[in-house]
């Protein structure tokens, strides 16, 4: 980002930033406190479907510490602190791991398909991605065929890749993943991908929030297949909390419908800044709803 600053100039982006409403700012950071608590209502909601019944006090409190080392780590796997909670809390290793990667696959899956589309949208400027995509999406749903038909064989083969000392702990967590998906039902899965979605609205909203306040003027849905495609390559490890990625998707996708790259990257500064504040908002709400 420094390196996007100094290209552009330090003093055009800063020109950009300081015609910033902070009203709008606010509201943006404010958005934070319904993101926790819906990640925490999430949480519980899934957990309950591997018959770990939490609080919704200690679901929040474990998720917002969860959040918080996911911004700061690489591709989010911070994020899996959740999974040592679990175990203190006296849940099996293998249901605690299952639990974490169940979830996972929600924001992954919504994230990879929102995207997804955003490619589409710009689908000139990701032709190859889009093949690339097209090929993963095409091989994922052949292997997704497989597991439904042969989990058995596809179990086996799976564990041989495991280190020997782990395959015990390997094999009880695929099982805990398996029996947990089964035994959900329907009206859960339901619950779960609403609050999925409204999640992660309610972040392209706050960006949106963001380009307000800086007097972009894009529309909604442009900003959230930016957002969106942003995101995608923010999944990558090797990056954190977007940094570099987001700066270059703004600037390229904002460009060509004429928004100057210095407000462009004015934008992806005041994400970031938005994004910083929430994770201080994520640690208060981790401590104010602390799981023991």
């Amino acid at each position: 980002m420094i390196a996007a600053v100094f290209w552009v100039g330090p003093g055009k982006v800063w020109a950009a930033l300081s015609k910033a409403d902070f009203r709008f700012v606010a509201a943006a950071c404010f958005m934070a406190v319904p993101l926790s608590l819906i990640k925490g209502i999430r949480w519980k909601t899934l957990l309950q479907g591997y018959g770990i019944d939490l609080s919704f006090r200690d679901s929040t409190g474990m998720y917002a510490v969860g959040m918080v080392l996911a911004a700061v780590t690489p591709g989010r796997v911070g994020d899996f602190v959740k999974i040592v909670m679990l175990i203190k809390k006296g849940c099996t290793t293998g249901k605690a791991i299952a639990a974490n990667i169940f979830d996972r696959l929600f924001d992954v899956g919504f994230i990879l398909l929102a995207g997804y589309c955003g490619m589409w949208y710009f689908s000139e400027n990701f032709v190859s991605q889009l093949n690339v995509i097209n090929i993963v999406f095409g091989a994922s749903l052949v292997l997704l065929v497989i597991f439904v038909l042969k989990g058995h064989v596809v179990k086996r083969v799976a564990i041989k890749f495991v280190p020997a000392g782990y395959r015990p702990a390997a094999r009880q967590s695929w099982n805990e993943i398996v029996a947990g998906f089964l035994k959900n039902r329907i009206s859960r899965f339901f619950w779960i991908i609403f609050w999925t979605v409204v999640f992660w609205l309610l972040q392209f909203y706050a960006i949106y929030l963001c380009s307000l306040a800086l007097g972009v003027g894009i529309s909604f849905i442009y900003l959230i297949a930016c957002a969106a495609v942003a995101a995608v390559l923010s999944l990558l490890p090797i990056t954190v909390a977007g940094l570099g990625t987001r700066d270059a998707v703004f600037i390229l996708l904002l460009g060509q419908i004429g928004i100057a790259r210095q407000q462009s990257l004015a934008l992806s500064a005041l994400v970031l800044a938005v994004f910083l504040v929430n994770c201080a908002v994520f640690y208060v709400i981790s401590v104010v709803f602390k799981s023991d």
